[in-house]
């Protein structure tokens, strides 16, 4: 019998990634070794219960707290984003404090990070494909990316298990999905431009999905044209009906009108839904038309 993965199973159906850009307001990573983590992560190999306790304390109204590693570094580390702030904690005492702090909205101590850091989630223990597409392009770029310009890190579950690859680069929380390693010399090229790469972009937090949907659509256009990506302003949008929406931008003086249209997919989120024989129907924004007047 062959294996079904939920990333073939979502591109197979035509979901689109774009619109799915939400993330947390603030993150907080635990540098710990690859070979410990556990699902949930909060349960890693040799994590003393206090450590255990912030984590799971830490997690949920806006903020997030998983693993990195790197096979390098520190073998205890913490980093938090968006703030962008590093420390290494004497031991796991000691993190676990500052875990519960940084939780009730205090600041991590410790320098700030001067490079960009790319996230790249590899989470064999969550779901499959993260390991089977997350670990190539991870190992890409590890390879690949510049290191005074980036810092490259594998991550726990981050969601958006069947878009995998899920990456992040912060401190700016921007997501992506479906990279391949083919794309990492493109996608490291406009990063280091700061530009989005817009064939794997799932939008800009801070935006519904709809306009996330939108503006992709919208700077795709943009830069088909000869215009750059920040020349795209947008100026508002109008419900048609409760399926279709318009969004209007403007593009270096010309008005650029994106129509987007609801559509039915029947979501199987990870790898575990297919072998329950699970799914959920969504409602997901899709562009119908690009029109510029």
């Amino acid at each position: 019998m062959v294996r079904l993965f939920c990333t073939d199973l979502a591109i197979a159906k035509g979901e689109p990634q774009e619109g799915m850009g939400a993330l947390a307001e603030r993150h907080l990573f635990i540098r710990w070794p690859k070979g410990k983590w556990r699902r949930p992560r909060y349960m890693a190999a040799d994590m003393s219960e206090a450590l255990q306790g912030a984590m799971k304390a830490s997690m949920g109204h806006g903020r997030y707290v998983g693993l990195v590693d790197s096979g390098d570094g520190p073998e205890l580390e913490l980093l938090s984003f968006p703030d962008g702030r590093r420390y290494v904690p004497a031991d796991q005492a000691e993190a676990a404090a500052l875990i519960i702090a940084w939780g009730e909205g205090q600041a991590l101590p410790g320098a700030f990070f001067e490079r960009q850091v790319i996230l790249c989630c590899t989470d064999a223990k969550t779901d499959a494909c993260c390991a089977r597409y997350g670990f190539p392009v991870y190992k890409a770029l590890a390879a690949c990316a510049d290191p005074i310009r980036f810092e490259v890190l594998q991550c726990t579950h981050i969601g958006g298990c069947h878009f995998a690859p899920s990456v992040i680069v912060m401190p700016n929380r921007d997501r992506y999905g479906r990279l391949t390693p083919a794309d990492v010399p493109a996608f490291l090229d406009t990063l280091s431009r700061g530009q989005y790469f817009l064939p794997a972009f799932k939008g800009r937090n801070g935006l519904d999905e709809a306009r996330q949907t939108a503006e992709i659509a919208a700077m795709r256009w943009a830069e088909g044209h000869g215009y750059a990506q920040a020349a795209v302003q947008l100026n508002g949008t109008a419900d048609v009906s409760v399926d279709d929406m318009d969004v209007r931008f403007t593009v270096q003086g010309i008005a650029l009108s994106v129509a987007l249209t609801r559509t039915r997919f029947d979501v199987q989120g990870n790898c575990r839904d297919i072998e329950a024989e699970a799914f959920k129907p969504v409602g997901r924004w899709t562009v119908s038309c690009v029109s510029a007047r």
